[in-house]
């Protein structure tokens, strides 16, 4: 369980990261200041959607720890783990051919455009182990994650420059609309990411 904390803590702290660079005032440096504009969308499309798996498989982790049962969530759980690990790894090795280096910007992602909403990320540790539905709080949780990879994914499709980004971002868009459908099915009332530290 505290491998699992400290893996989210890590992981709030670049998305805290992110919100800070996408509301940070101007720079006495001038290519600071105007620096999410020079950052290349597929490099900017990797630094948003590396910390959005990591939190999905935290998420992830997270429930089937807590309990989760039903058999068609432990499957998207493990799916979650396993298949969006191996995009992180591909998005890394991509990211160090590409721009030189494969670590994460946290304020790269801020060129996309989108607010940490709409990627449906949240800064909010989740308890799952104080619900009293697991399932139902995983599948309405995980709804509003995959939402948001869906719309990162769509406008990747429009601006990407590689083929490789588009066809991840194809394959994002298949699996986790596909993931949704499931989801729906089990969704429990009255959960949004935000309410997991309550």
């Amino acid at each position: 369980m505290n491998r699992r904390i400290i893996a989210f803590a890590a992981v709030l702290a670049l998305v805290a990261l992110l919100i800070v660079a996408g509301c940070g005032g101007e720079s006495s440096d001038s290519s600071a200041s105007s620096g999410s504009a020079e950052v290349p969308f597929d490099q900017a499309f990797i630094d948003a959607m590396v910390p959005h798996h990591e939190q999905a498989i935290v998420m992830a982790e997270d429930a089937k720890a807590a309990g989760l049962s039903e058999p068609a969530l432990v499957e998207i759980a493990d799916a979650v783990i396993a298949t969006q690990q191996q995009e992180i790894d591909q998005m890394k090795e991509w990211r160090e051919e590409w721009f030189g280096s494969g670590t994460i910007d946290p304020a790269g992602a801020d060129a996309l455009g989108l607010s940490m909403d709409e990627m449906g990320m949240t800064d909010t540790p989740m308890d799952f182990g104080a619900e009293e539905d697991v399932d139902g709080a995983f599948a309405s949780m995980m709804i509003d994650h995959h939402q948001g990879a869906i719309a990162m994914a769509e406008l990747a499709g429009e601006k990407a420059e590689r083929q490789e980004v588009t066809d991840l971002a194809k394959s994002i868009i298949v699996a986790q609309q596909g993931e949704i459908d499931v989801l729906h099915q089990f969704a429990g009332g009255g959960h949004d990411m935000g309410d997991m530290g309550s």
